[in-house]
C-alpha cells in the first residue's frame, strides 16, 4: 500500500474525491487483481483508503484547465456557428458572385466559430486537439456545401449537375441545421457526463461501471441523431412550402452522418481522446479528397478505369447521387468513432474531474492521455 500511494502520491494529492484517484488508477493500469493484493475488494475501495490516508496541503487555485463558473450568456456560444449557417441560407436566394462571396462568408463564419469556440470559452476542448483537426473541420463544412456541385463537374455534368457554381435550397439548409444544432448536442453531451459520473459513484466495480456506460453513450448518440434529423428533414420540408426545389433526402442524411461524425469527435476530445477524435475527421476528409482525386485522374487517357469506384457510388446509391460520397465517408468514420468510443468511454479514466464536461467551460482536455485503453 505505501509503494502504491508513493508511486501515485500527486494523484491521491491532487483529487478531490476517492473517483478521482480510483479513475486515475485504472489510466495507469491498476486493477481490481491489484487491489485484491492490497486487501482490497476493488479498485473503489482501494481507492478510498489512498484518498483518507492522503495528506493535503492546504486550498490551492484551481489547475489552469480547471472549469469556470457557468455564466447565463455561456449557451449563447452555442449559437455563434449558426450565424454562418444562415448566411449560406440566405445566399442560397441570390446568384452569381453574389452568392458565392455569401456563402463563402457563412462557411467561413461557421468554421471560425466552431474553431475559436474548440479553443476557449464554452465549447473549448482543451490543448490536445491537434491544430490540423479545425482544418479538417473546414474542409467538412465547406465540401458539404460546394462537394456536391464540384464533384458533379468533375464527373462531367452527366449526373444533372449545373455548371454554375450555385448553392441549392437544402444544401443550404442542410448546413443552417446542422449549425443549429450545436446547442442540443452540447446539453446531450453535458448530459451523458453528468450521468456517467453519476454511475461512477454507484459502481460497485469496474466491469460493473462499463456495462451501466454502454447504454449511457447509446442513447447520448441516438439522441443527437434524432435532433439532426428532426432539423434537417424539417428544413428540407420547408423547401417546397416556400417555392424552393429539393432533392429528396439524399442531402440531410450526408448532413446528419456528418453532424454524428463532430459530435462524436468532439465527445471523444473532452473526455481525454483528442488523436482519435483528429483521426476521425481526418478519415472523413481522406475519403472526400480520394474520391475527387481519383474522377480528376480518371480524366487522364487509358485510366479509366481510376473513376469507376466513385462513378459506381454514385450511379447506384438510388436517391443520393452526389451526396453518396460526403454521406459514405462520414458515416463510416462516425461508425469508426463510435465503436473507439464505446471502450474508450466506458472507462472510469475518461470521466476524472480534470476533464471538463460540456458546462461553463463545457470542454476541457488534458493533453496526456490520448491513447486508448492502457
Amino acid at each position: 500500500m505505501r509503494g502504491l500511494m508513493y508511486r501515485h502520491r500527486e494523484l491521491c494529492r491532487r483529487a478531490v474525491d476517492p473517483l478521482e484517484i480510483a479513475a486515475g488508477l485504472e489510466a495507469h493500469g491498476v486493477t481490481d487483481r491489484t487491489a485484491v493484493r492490497c486487501r482490497h475488494r476493488d479498485v473503489f475501495s482501494l481507492a478510498e483508503e489512498m484518498y483518507v490516508r492522503t495528506r493535503r496541503p492546504g486550498a490551492e487555485p484551481p489547475p489552469p484547465g480547471a472549469p469556470l463558473p457557468r455564466t447565463p450568456l455561456a449557451p449563447l456560444a452555442h449559437l455563434l456557428p449558426l450565424g454562418g449557417g444562415l448566411l449560406v441560407l440566405g445566399a442560397a436566394g441570390l446568384h452569381g458572385r453574389a452568392q458565392v462571396a455569401l456563402t463563402a462568408a457563412g462557411v467561413a463564419w461557421a468554421v471560425v466559430a466552431l474553431v475559436l469556440g474548440s479553443q476557449r470559452g464554452p465549447l473549448r476542448v482543451g490543448a490536445g486537439l491537434p491544430p490540423a483537426a479545425g482544418l479538417a473541420v473546414g474542409w467538412l463544412l465547406a465540401y458539404a456545401v460546394y462537394g456536391d456541385w464540384f464533384l458533379g463537374e468533375l464527373l462531367g455534368g452527366a449526373t444533372g449537375v449545373t455548371r454554375a457554381p450555385v448553392v441549392p435550397y437544402d444544401t443550404a439548409a442542410a448546413l443552417a441545421a446542422l449549425t443549429a444544432a450545436v446547442l442540443p448536442a452540447a446539453a446531450v453531451a453535458r448530459w451523458f457526463s453528468a450521468r456517467a459520473r453519476g454511475r461512477l459513484r454507484e459502481s460497485r466495480d469496474l466491469a460493473e461501471f462499463r456495462t451501466r456506460t454502454r447504454p449511457l453513450l447509446a442513447a447520448a448518440v441516438a439522441a443527437v441523431l434524432a435532433v439532426l434529423a428532426v432539423l434537417q428533414f424539417a428544413a428540407a420540408a420547408a423547401g417546397p412550402a416556400l417555392g424552393e426545389a429539393t432533392r429528396g433526402p439524399a442531402v440531410p442524411a450526408a448532413a446528419c452522418a456528418l453532424g454524428a461524425l463532430l459530435f462524436l469527435a468532439r465527445l471523444l476530445a473532452v473526455h481525454g481522446f483528442p488523436r482519435a477524435a483528429a483521426y476521425g475527421l481526418a478519415a472523413a476528409c481522406a475519403a472526400q479528397v480520394t474520391a475527387l482525386l481519383l474522377v480528376l485522374a480518371a480524366r487522364v487517357p487509358g485510366l479509366a478505369v481510376l473513376g469507376r469506384p466513385v462513378e459506381l457510388l454514385v450511379a447506384g446509391s438510388a436517391g443520393f447521387r452526389m451526396a453518396a460520397v460526403p454521406a459514405v465517408a462520414c458515416g463510416a468514420a462516425a461508425l469508426a468513432l463510435l465503436a473507439y468510443a464505446g471502450r474508450a468511454l466506458t472507462r472510469a479514466s475518461a470521466h476524472r474531474k480534470e476533464h471538463n464536461e460540456m458546462t461553463a467551460p463545457p470542454l476541457a482536455t488534458p493533453g496526456s492521455n490520448d491513447g486508448g485503453a492502457r
